[in-house]
């Protein structure tokens, strides 16, 4: 597109009396180009207003999508946290249990619950580190 140094200012037109029909030619020339260039810009804000409008929606879905994810691991949170509450509690009962003088029947079933509980607190842990 020609810029305003090599156009013809309707400005030029309107001071003279009888522009030529060259002048004239050449203006409507470069009202043609503009025409066009204005027609190509025109299309490309409307593909980018609709990539703008698609990345909106993408981005509500994912806004969407980290909420839930959030409330999913706020849950689970709150599960594991009740989950170790309990082995604790098993735990502190089978070694009160165990280190206790008079040992009756159910202190050897507890003692073999003790390393499956320790075994849990150990892919406990390892799930939260991941």
């Amino acid at each position: 597109v020609p810029g305003p140094s090599a156009a013809l200012t309707t400005m030029q037109l309107f001071s003279k009396q009888n522009p030529s029909r060259q002048e004239v030619t050449k203006l409507q020339q470069q009202v043609k180009t503009n025409g066009a260039g204005v027609t190509v810009l025109r299309r490309e804000i409307s593909e980018l207003r609709t990539k703008v409008q698609e990345q909106q929606k993408q981005l509500q879905d994912q806004d969407q999508k980290l909420l839930e994810q959030t409330q999913i691991i706020g849950e689970q949170n709150a599960r594991l946290a009740e989950l170790e509450r309990k082995l604790r509690e098993v735990m502190e009962s089978a070694v009160g249990n165990s280190s206790g003088a008079g040992q009756n029947e159910e202190s050897p079933r507890k003692r073999k619950k003790a390393p499956e509980a320790i075994d849990s607190l150990r892919k406990s842990k390892r799930l939260r580190n991941r």
